[in-house]
């Protein structure tokens, strides 16, 4: 792995700086890893202005080379019991994509209440899906990442505080897992990048029963949203749209004191050699530039010794509202463009799409695993953004 000193430098001290002050209290550190390579095959090709092309990609991936960098990634976490249930746990995590650049995952004090319940304060992972809790450790699920038009919301941490209680209903174990907070980071949301968007007032909370073989989970989180538009972009079509009769289109294009709202109803049957793993979300951001809707997936693997060989199901469908229907074209050859421009806006932000992926796992070691996979993607609105991935990883916990 090819890191820059600088780097490794700032991230050791990052960590060094967990044990300040911290002398009486042992500290436990572990770690995980996952080194990713990939490539793509897709029909599309895009124009590179000189009268020839240059490869499309998918997923971050391009046509015509091997990337090792776009989902590797290695972490550091570091936890102290500091006694009387009292404890704390900070996650550092350098993503290959992000040419490796440290950056503080979790952050949070726990205090142990009761034997039943948990509370935590402190950045932490929000409970959107079946696999958040490890959702970067690959070692943990069958895939190289989970499936990603199901795992695919902008963030996936937060700022805040939350309270885990388990109980027992009869034979059943369950857990409910309550937030509240915020997040401000950097993110992208609509294909462009916001560099303070908030997302204030989040709160919510997710269910999982279990019993020997079968586990259920639901989840349902909210949130008020301010994001600002850039320069150009949605930015460019909201002043336009503010210069125009039909000023009300600009507000569509504006995210202040909006709500979103996500659902997530999962399940999970491991049963000897099987494993059934299933999830369905839907993502509602009404009045808003984002596209919301509905994506599920359901995979199936047969274990054999030390190898689980999994096929994997999904799609997505989501859309945003067509806002401009009641403007009336003709009228004005300037208005006719911007009509075209956000027509074209509204239908790049539409989703049809299915996949499927074939994959095989290899635990040949106790705290590794080689992992190969294949997904063959198809767009129902263009087969031209059809694509294949091609993925293989070491991954590990240490």
């Amino acid at each position: 792995m090819n890191f820059k000193k600088n780097k490794i430098a700032k991230a050791l001290l990052m960590v060094g700086a967990l044990s300040a002050g911290t002398a009486q209290a042992e500290i436990v550190f572990n770690g995980f890893a996952s080194i990713v390579g990939g490539t793509v095959s897709t029909d599309a090709l895009k124009s590179d202005g000189n009268g020839g092309t240059i490869p499309d990609d998918f997923n971050g991936y391009e046509d015509g080379s091997f990337d090792f960098s776009q989902d590797s990634l290695l972490a550091l976490q570091a936890s102290s019991d500091l006694g009387n249930g009292l404890s704390v746990t900070a996650q550092i995590l350098a993503r290959g994509e992000n040419d490796w650049d440290p950056s503080f995952e979790w952050a949070y004090i726990a205090y142990e209440a009761t034997d039943n319940l948990r509370l935590l304060a402190g950045r932490q992972r929000v409970p959107f899906y079946m696999y958040s809790d490890f959702l970067d450790v690959s070692y943990a699920y069958p895939w190289i990442t989970p499936p990603q038009d199901v795992y695919s919301l902008a963030f996936d941490t937060f700022d805040g505080l939350a309270a885990i209680y388990t109980t027992n209903f009869g034979e059943f174990d369950t857990t409910f897992h309550a937030i509240y907070g915020g997040n401000k980071n950097e993110m992208i949301i609509s294909g462009e990048t916001v560099e303070s968007p908030k997302f204030e007032n989040m709160m919510g909370m997710s269910v999982t029963v279990n019993r020997d073989w079968l586990t259920l989970r639901a989840a349902y989180f909210q949130a008020d949203m301010d994001i600002p538009l850039q320069n150009d972009g949605l930015g460019y079509l909201s002043d336009a749209w503010s210069a125009t009769p039909y000023s009300d289109v600009a507000s569509e294009f504006v995210i202040e004191g909006n709500s979103g709202e996500f659902l997530e109803l999962g399940f999970q049957i491991d049963y000897n050699n099987f494993i059934i793993v299933g999830e369905y979300t839907d993502l509602t951001v009404d009045e808003t530039p984002i596209a919301g809707g509905e994506s599920m997936y359901i995979m199936g693997g047969m274990r054999f010794d030390d190898m689980l060989v999994h096929v994997t199901l999904g799609a997505t469908d989501k859309a945003l509202d067509n806002f401009i229907s009641h403007v009336p074209t003709g009228a004005d050859p300037a208005l006719d463009g911007l009509i075209a421009g956000t027509q074209g806006y509204i239908d790049d932000a539409k989703n049809e799409a299915s996949y499927v992926t074939l994959g095989l796992r290899w635990d040949f070691h106790d705290s590794a695993a080689l992992k190969f996979e294949y997904t063959s993607y198809s767009d129902d609105i263009n087969s031209d953004n059809d694509a294949g991935l091609f993925r293989t990883a070491l991954v590990t916990v240490f």
